[in-house]
C-alpha cells in the first residue's frame, strides 16, 4: 500500500455485498503483529487474508507467523531486539545504506521492506515465514518387516520428518493418497510382491509419476539395480544401513525431489498448484468425501476487469495483482486447502471438510479484504475486486460437474455486478 494525494482509478465495482452467518470458525486467522505510527501495514496486512495484531493490544502473540516493524516506531531497533528471539522480523525502512542493513541484521532482523512496496512483497515475506515451520518432509515407509520399520522411522522422525509406515503392501496406495509422501522409501525384496513390481503399481497413475521412490535393499548387482530403476525406482540405499546416517541421505534425495516437483507441478509466477495439478487433487478429494461422507466446497475465482489492469498499467502490474490474490488466498486459508492457480487470471480452491455456507462466509471475507488493497502503477493508485463461484459436494459428483456448478456461480456473481460470492442454485448432480 502507498500513501500521498495521488489520483485515484479503482476498477471495483460495489455490488450488493454477499452477507452470510458465521455458522463456523471453519478457517483460523493467522496473525501477524504490528507495530506502526498509523494504519498502513495493518490494512496490508488484513488485506492479504492475516489477522493484524497491533501493540495496543499487548505483546506478541508467540504464535505470529512475523512482527512487522515501522522504523520510525522503533528508531533505535530495541522492539526488533526483543521480538527477534521468538518472531521472524520484518523492519520497515527506507534506509538502504550496507551500514544500516548490518545493524537490523544484528538486531534480528529477518527482512527490510522499503516503505513504498506494495502488498505483493510483503505477501511473498509472509508467504516464506509461514512455510519455514511446515517444510518438514513426509516420507512414506513400505518394508513387510514391522520392527525395521519402525526403527527406520524412528531415525526419520527424530530428525524431524514426518513418518508414514506401510507393513502391508497391498494398503500402499491408499496410504500414498491419503499421507501424500515427498519420498517413498522400499523395501526391494517382500513377499509376495518385490518392490519392483510395486513401484509399477504406484507408476500407474499419472499423479504418482514424480514421486521418488527410493530402494532400500541388500542387492549389489549394478545391472538389477539398474533394471530396478528403469522400472520405477529413482535410487538405491544399500543394506544394512546405519539408521544414524539414514535421515541425511533421505533429506538429500527428498530435497532433490521436492525442488523438481515445484518445477513441474507449481505455476512459475505464484507458485501455486497448476491445472492439471490441481484436477488431481480435486478427483483424490471428492473421492476421500464420498467415502469419509466429509464436507467439501469448490470455489472459483476471476478478478473484475482485470484486461483493464493490463491495458492501463502493463502486464508487469497484472502481474503483481496476480501474485497478491495468492498470497492473499494462502494467508486466509488453511495449509490443508489447495489452492491453484486455474488460468490467466482465475483461481480455484479446494475447501475440506467444509459446508458450502461456512465457505460462503470464508470467500466473502477474503474477496472484502483483498477490495482493499491499494496498488500502484505509474504514479497511480487503484484498486481491483473479485468475484466467485461455489459449488459443494454430493455423493458421486464427478469433478467436471462440480468445477462445471462453481464457474457457473461465478457467472452469476459476474452477470449480478462483479465483486461478489455466489453459491450454485444447482447443488449436486
Amino acid at each position: 500500500m502507498t500513501s500521498g494525494n495521488k489520483p485515484n482509478t479503482s476498477f471495483a465495482f460495489q455490488g450488493n455485498q454477499a452477507t452470510a452467518r458465521d455458522l463456523t470458525d471453519a478457517i483460523p486467522a493467522k496473525c501477524i503483529y504490528v507495530i506502526e505510527k498509523g494504519d498502513e501495514w495493518q490494512k496490508n496486512v488484513m488485506g492479504l487474508g492475516y489477522q493484524a495484531i497491533t501493540d495496543d493490544h499487548g505483546p506478541a502473540p508467540q504464535n505470529c507467523i512475523a512482527a512487522i516493524v515501522e522504523h520510525d516506531a522503533d528508531p533505535n531497533l530495541d522492539l526488533c531486539r526483543s521480538l527477534a528471539d521468538q518472531h521472524k522480523v520484518i523492519l520497515v525502512s527506507d534506509n538502504d545504506q550496507f551500514d544500516f542493513r548490518l545493524t537490523a541484521a544484528r538486531a534480528g532482523v529477518h527482512a527490510i521492506l522499503c516503505s513504498a512496496l506494495g502488498a505483493v512483497d510483503l505477501g511473498g515475506w509472509l508467504t516464506d515465514f509461514d512455510n519455514m515451520d511446515h517444510d518438514a518432509y513426509r516420507i512414506l515407509i513400505i518394508d513387510d518387516d514391522e520392527m525395521l520399520s519402525q526403527a527406520y522411522a524412528l531415525s526419520l522422525q527424530c530428525a524431524g520428518m514426518i513418518v508414514e509406515t506401510v507393513n502391508k503392501p497391498a494398503t500402499a496406495l491408499r496410504t500414498i493418497n491419503q499421507f501424500k509422501p515427498d519420498l517413498v522409501l522400499m523395501d526391494l525384496h517382500m513377499p509376495g510382491i518385490s518392490g519392483v513390481e510395486l513401484a509399477k503399481i504406484i507408476r500407474q497413475y499419472r499423479r504418482n509419476l514424480s514421486l521418488p521412490i527410493v530402494f532400500l535393499s541388500a542387492e549389489r548387482d549394478e545391472e538389477r539395480q539398474r533394471h530396478a530403476r528403469r522400472i520405477g525406482g529413482d535410487d538405491f540405499i544399500s543394506k544394512p544401513v546405519e539408521l544414524d546416517k539414514l535421515a541425511e541421505l533421505i533429506e538429500i534425495r527428498a530435497d532433490r525431489a521436492r525442488a523438481l516437483r515445484q518445477v513441474m507441478e507449481k505455476d512459475s509466477l505464484t507458485g501455486l498448484l497448476n491445472h492439471a495439478r490441481f484436477k488431481d487433487h480435486l478427483n483424490l478429494e471428492l473421492a476421500r468425501a464420498d467415502r469419509t461422507k466429509t464436507p467439501l466446497s469448490i470455489i472459483m475465482i476471476d478478478l473484475d476487469h482485470f484486461k483493464s489492469v493490463n491495458d492501463t498499467y502493463g502486464h508487469q502490474a497484472g502481474d503483481e495483482v496476480i501474485q497478491t490474490l495468492a498470497h492473499s488466498l494462502r494467508g486466509a486459508l488453511r495449509r490443508t486447502d489447495i489452492i491453484s492457480r486455474y488460468g490467466g487470471e482465475e483461481f480455484a480452491v479446494i475447501l475440506l471438510d467444509t459446508p458450502v455456507a461456512s465457505a460462503h462466509n470464508v470467500m466473502d471475507k477474503i474477496r472484502s479484504a483483498f477490495a482493499n488493497i491499494t496498488f500502484e502503477a505509474e504514479n497511480l493508485e487503484y484498486s481491483v475486486t473479485l468475484s466467485a463461484g461455489i459449488a459443494t459436494h454430493v455423493q458421486g459428483i464427478s469433478a467436471d460437474d462440480i468445477l462445471k456448478q462453481a464457474d457457473d456461480a461465478l457467472y452469476q456473481a459476474k452477470k449480478k455486478g462483479r465483486n461478489r460470492v455466489e453459491i450454485a442454485k444447482k447443488i449436486g448432480l
